[in-house]
């Protein structure tokens, strides 16, 4: 029988925690698989624990889901708690979700299981209900199913538009993608780090037009709190990972437009001398190098080293 490992980490989670286990533990699995649920406390301080320990003792019955319940030594931050939870899982297929967020059919775990095997995907990807804090939704989705058999196509429209998103959370995969590359242990962005060489190493990626998961952006996170700190931690990451794509130049150009958005974004009503524009001059002396390996210096001036 069949295994999906859905993993959810947690940290002082304890105002939508809740939503974000039951929205799994009532996902039918028509005897057909069973649901191994990760739950990792990254070391919370608040009333979470409480609360997980609660949902379990009164579910510990279910047929078909086994939940799992671990709380490292010290504080990993997601990208490490998520390893941390990937270390753990023993399923032929991963799940990820947030803990502020919720599926909201109770059948999606098993429609996105018959997915992958029926067409032989190694990643599955659906849409999502982006709220706001202010109450602001976005419906974030392709228009139609979008199949990439070939990684250059599928990473290159990635970047060149977003068909796949950069998050871990939206997707199912079979584990042989998540074991090809270790997740990123980083504190922020390590979703930029990790899903476009899981794509890359994919031979088949599925993006399916339906919405699936309902995502909070919480007041907390960085993207809402910090949007110049968003822009300028996107282009780092992009500048640690982009060497993997360096003989594509079809991706390196789809790159670096993504890349510019966010520095537009910096430079609004800023000088040359802002953080981002050094974050950018890395990533410009990068992708001109690969472009032009014998004369990208003659291309631009004041160039940062590189570091072979």
């Amino acid at each position: 029988m069949k295994k999906v490992s859905v993993i959810t980490t947690f940290y002082n989670a304890e105002n939508f925690i809740t939503y974000a286990i039951n929205s799994v533990l009532r996902q039918k699995t028509d005897n057909k698989f069973v649901i191994e649920y990760i739950l990792v406390n990254d070391c919370s301080t608040d009333n979470s624990l409480n609360i997980v320990n609660n949902i379990i003792n009164e579910n510990i019955a279910l047929k078909n889901i086994e939940i799992k319940l671990f709380t490292p030594e010290s504080n990993l931050g997601c990208g490490g708690a998520r390893k941390y939870g990937i270390d753990q899982a023993t399923g032929d297929y991963f799940m990820f979700l947030d803990a502020d967020d919720y599926y909201f059919n109770n059948d999606f775990i098993c429609r996105a299981l018959n997915t992958i095997i029926k067409e032989k995907a190694d990643i599955v990807e659906y849409g999502v209900l982006f709220n706001e804090p202010s109450g602001k939704q976005i419906r974030m989705k392709v228009d139609s199913r979008k199949i990439f058999t070939n990684w250059h196509e599928s990473v290159y429209w990635m970047f060149k538009n977003n068909t796949i998103k950069f998050n871990v959370w939206s997707k199912i995969y079979t584990k042989e993608i998540v074991h090809s590359f270790p997740y990123d242990t980083t504190r922020e962005y390590e979703d930029i780090r990790t899903i476009p060489i899981w794509v890359k190493n994919a031979n088949k990626v599925i993006v399916e037009p339906t919405i699936e998961i309902n995502y909070r952006a919480t007041e907390k996170s960085i993207i809402r709190n910090n949007g110049l700190q968003t822009r300028i931690g996107t282009i780092t990451a992009m500048t640690e990972i982009c060497e993997v794509f360096k003989d594509d130049i079809n991706i390196v150009t789809a790159l670096y437009g993504r890349a510019m958005i966010d520095l537009c974004a910096v430079l609004e009503n800023k000088s040359s001398l802002n953080e981002g524009f050094n974050e950018m001059s890395k990533l410009n002396t990068k992708l001109l190098s690969y472009i032009y390996p014998n004369t990208y210096k003659d291309k631009t001036y004041n160039l940062p080293e590189i570091n072979n």
